[in-house]
C-alpha cells in the first residue's frame, strides 16, 4: 500500500514524503537523499520495492521540492536537513518500534548534526557517505563547485552558504558525535577514489564498511542495486 505524507515543520514548511507499506510490518526504513536529488531516485524507488518483499515498511521524503509549502532548494542549508530529518523520526517514532536510517551523499553532514534520535531508531546505514579526509580546503571548494554543476546543472552560487557548512561537518572525526550509535553503523562505499582514503579510516574506528566494486556514486551499473540492497538488509537484520 502507498500513502503520500505531509509533515509540516516548526517554520511552516511542508515535508512531503511517501510511505508504502506493509500491514503486518511494525519495522520503517526511512531514506534520505542527497543534494540537488529527491527521494524520486532510482535507487530510491527501487529500494522501495526491494524491501517492501522483505517485509519493511519504507517512507521516502524530499528534504525540497517546487512545492507551494516546500522548502527550495536554492534557501535550503545542511542544518535544514538534519532539523527536517529529526521531523520525520518523531512523526515515525511513535507508530513504529523499530525504525532504520539510511543516508546518500551529502546526507552524511547532516547526521552528525542530529541532536534527539528516537529510542527506536536501531540502525544507520550510509551509502556512499560524503565525508573526506583527502583533500584540502581549497581542492574541496574545486571539487564542490564542479561536482555542483556537473551533476545537477545548478548555478554554483546559490550552494556557497552551503559550502561553508559542508566544510564544517564533512570529517570523518565527526563519526564520534554518533559513538551511541557506533556499533549500529554501516558504511557501504561505491569503488571510486574516495573509498581509499575513507575505509582505512573507518576500519580504525572499528566501524564496519563494505565497498562495491565497480560501483559508481548512485551504484547506477548492473546488478549493483542488488548488491547494495542485499548488504543493507544484512546488516539490518543482525
Amino acid at each position: 500500500m502507498e500513502k503520500y505524507i505531509k509533515i509540516p515543520t516548526s517554520d511552516w514548511f511542508e515535508i512531503n514524503g511517501v510511505l508504502n507499506w506493509k500491514e503486518e510490518s511494525n519495522k520503517l526504513i526511512i531514506f534520505v537523499h542527497g543534494l540537488t536529488w529527491s527521494m524520486n531516485e532510482a535507487h530510491y524507488y527501487c529500494a522501495k520495492e526491494y524491501f517492501i518483499k522483505k517485509w519493511y515498511n519504507v517512507f521516502r521524503f524530499n528534504l525540497y521540492t517546487d512545492g507551494e509549502k516546500t522548502r527550495k532548494l536554492k534557501n535550503t542549508t545542511i542544518a535544514n536537513h538534519w532539523e527536517d530529518t529529526e521531523i520525520v523520526l518523531a512523526y515515525f517514532s511513535q507508530n513504529f518500534p523499530e525504525i532504520y536510517l539510511v543516508w546518500h551523499s551529502l546526507a552524511w553532514p547532516s547526521i552528525v548534526k542530529v541532536k534527539n534520535f528516537p529510542k527506536n531508531l536501531e540502525k544507520i546505514v550510509f551509502w556512499d557517505p560524503a565525508f573526506d579526509t583527502s583533500i584540502s580546503a581549497l581542492k574541496c571548494r574545486e571539487d564542490w563547485d564542479r561536482l555542483i554543476r556537473s551533476w545537477s546543472g545548478k548555478d554554483v552560487e546559490i550552494f556557497s552558504w552551503m559550502y561553508e557548512e559542508f566544510l564544517e561537518n564533512k570529517h570523518l572525526q565527526n563519526l564520534w558525535n554518533l559513538k551511541y550509535f557506533k556499533s549500529n553503523l554501516y558504511i557501504i562505499f561505491a569503488d571510486w577514489d574516495k573509498h581509499k582514503y575513507n575505509k582505512p579510516q573507518t576500519d580504525a574506528m572499528w566501524i564496519e564498511s563494505y565497498v562495491i566494486e565497480w560501483a559508481n556514486h548512485w551504484f547506477t551499473q548492473e546488478w549493483k542495486y542488488e548488491e547494495l540492497f542485499d548488504k543493507t538488509l544484512e546488516f539490518i537484520e543482525r
